[in-house]
């Protein structure tokens, strides 16, 4: 599912496209409000979150989300995740996510799907294309095939402990919804 190929893309740029799917994954939450570069205060200090979003459910409960863009060469590994939770709990915080440029290590999604964090991992629109098509080795996608800029994979275990991918890009972001309003009902 996910390619190996480097993105190409500024940690600005990561963070405000991170920002832009956050931003169109919302359907009727009330009072949503997302933020980028955002510091929170927490128990043990100060936290600057790449994003951040808010919103109320249940007629005033207020939910905050805190999301992290790491831009790595590597796999994400299980302690990113495990300082992310710590900080959810710090500055109380009730869900977190995680994107990445380079994939997660298999620790970091076993972690992650069971203190429900979300692993996305974004790739070059391109490889959407790749992905589907035969393993024949490196292709080149069609200029009559349109792709997004960037897209994104949302990484999770099943009961089997398989991973399973959910595509998200602009015009479909309900993976994202899902997740930010699961456990809520």
């Amino acid at each position: 599912m996910i390619g190996k190929e480097a993105v190409d893309i500024s940690p600005e740029q990561f963070e405000l496209q991170v920002k832009d799917w956050i931003s169109g994954s919302v359907q009727n939450l009330e009072n949503f409000e997302v933020s980028h570069l955002n510091t929170l205060n927490g128990d043990s200090g100060e936290y600057e979150i790449d994003v951040t979003a808010e919103f109320t459910v249940f007629g005033g409960a207020k939910i905050k989300v805190l999301i992290e863009c790491k831009r790595y060469s590597g796999a994400v590994k299980r302690d990113v995740i495990m300082v992310l939770e710590s900080k959810l709990r710090d500055s109380n915080a009730h869900k977190g996510m995680v994107f990445s440029t380079s994939g997660f290590q298999r620790g970091a999604i076993e972690y992650a799907t069971k203190r429900g964090i979300a692993t996305i991992t974004i790739q070059n629109g391109n490889t959407n294309f790749v992905t589907r098509s035969a393993e024949s080795g490196p292709s080149v996608t069609p200029p009559w095939v349109k792709t997004s800029e960037f897209i994104g994979w949302f990484v999770t275990l099943n009961e089997d402990e398989r991973q399973c991918f959910s595509l998200v890009e602009s015009g479909r972001l309900e993976p994202l919804l899902e997740w930010c309003t699961q456990e809520l009902a």
